[in-house]
Order: structure tokens, then sequence, then C-alpha cells
């Protein structure tokens, strides 16, 4: 009593976009995770102004309303890595240049996995975050959060603030980019963290 299960279903397919060109027949590959309720779709769409040459953005879909490591369970890493599997089946992946991004939920999610996984994930985008789950650390990635001032959903001083506060405590490389604006991806935070990560 008083305990809630998360009801799984089964995984659906990752959606992905691919832009013409890369470095040396290779692209860039970023991982995308949607928000609590969202869909693969809803994915891609945080990222909508992530149009540069040589970009493969592969978008997963959680099986339950969220990803389940924010309820403590592991049920989605297979969801990841079936996404990134499809995405290698597909492109010749510059293996220096993979990241995992999202937005709210997608972008805590993003924040554990990259930790977790910076060995694989040499770069980490949350947009609006709510916090770090999980405490497993590889890796030295580097970071970009994003978070509006008048977010109601995730107000940002418990969010980003303590999240980027952690993170530099830790010895991470953090660009953090505050705007005004609620619980959103603005064109001009998505454009500024594509170019984040394309210089890195």
């Amino acid at each position: 009593p008083g305990t809630r299960t998360l009801r799984l279903g089964s995984p659906r397919p990752a959606r992905m976009r691919v832009t013409p060109g890369g470095r040396n027949g290779r692209k860039a590959l970023v991982v995308v995770l949607h928000g609590a309720g969202g869909s693969a779709d809803d994915g891609l769409r945080a990222f909508a102004s992530w149009n540069a040459r040589g970009l493969v953005l592969v978008a997963p879909a959680s099986r339950g309303t969220t990803w389940s490591a924010l309820r403590g369970s592991d049920a989605d890493l297979a969801t990841v890595n079936a996404a990134l599997a499809r995405a290698y089946a597909r492109c010749r992946i510059d293996q220096k240049r993979i990241a995992v991004g999202g937005f709210s939920d997608g972008g805590t999610y993003a924040l554990s996995l990259g930790l977790a996984s910076g060995d694989l994930f040499r770069s980490v985008i949350a947009f609006s975050p709510g916090g770090i789950v999980g405490g497993g650390q590889a890796g030295r990635p580097r970071f970009f959060v994003s978070h509006g001032t008048r977010d109601p959903i995730l107000p940002i001083g418990r969010a980003s603030n303590a999240i980027v506060r952690q993170l530099r405590s830790a010895g991470y490389p953090v660009t953090y980019r505050k705007f005004s604006g609620g619980h959103e991806v603005p064109r001009e935070i998505g454009k500024a963290a594509q170019r984040w990560f394309l210089a890195g």
C-alpha cells in the first residue's frame, strides 16, 4: 500500500533525424530524450533548431510516462541502447562526438546517463532539468545546462542552480545559460547548445 508501480509497455522504435554531410564521412551523434509524458517526436522537437551539417539525432521513447531511472529502475537503459544501435547501423559515427541531451525529465535523465557513461557521452546537454538521479560516474564529460528564470514547473533555484553547483564542485566543466522565460527551449538557446557541442 502506498507504493506506485511504473507500468512498462513494449519499447517503441526510436525516431531519427540525419543532416547531410559530416567530418571525414562520419557524423556527430546526439541521443535526445523527451520530457515526462512525451514521445520520441517531442524529444526531436526540443532540438528543432539543430540543423548543422553532419548530425544524427536519435530519439528513443520511454516505456512508461517518464524515464524509468527517475522511478528507480533501469528498464529504459535497453531502450537507449537500442536507439544507439539503430544510429550506428544507419550512419558512420564520429566516436569523439557523441552526446546525450534532453528537456525537463529528459534533461534529468541525460545528466544521469552522462555522468554514468561519460566515457561514451563526452558532451551532455540538459534543457530545464530537475536534478540528477543515480550515483555512477565514468569519464569526464562536459555539460551544457539551460533554464528559464521564470520556470513554474521546475523552478531554477532548486533545479539547475543546484545542479550546476554540484557539477562544478565535482570538477566538471559546465556552460550554464539562464534565460528570461518559462519551461521551454528557446530557439537561441538551442542554437547556442548546438554551437557548444560542435565546437567541443
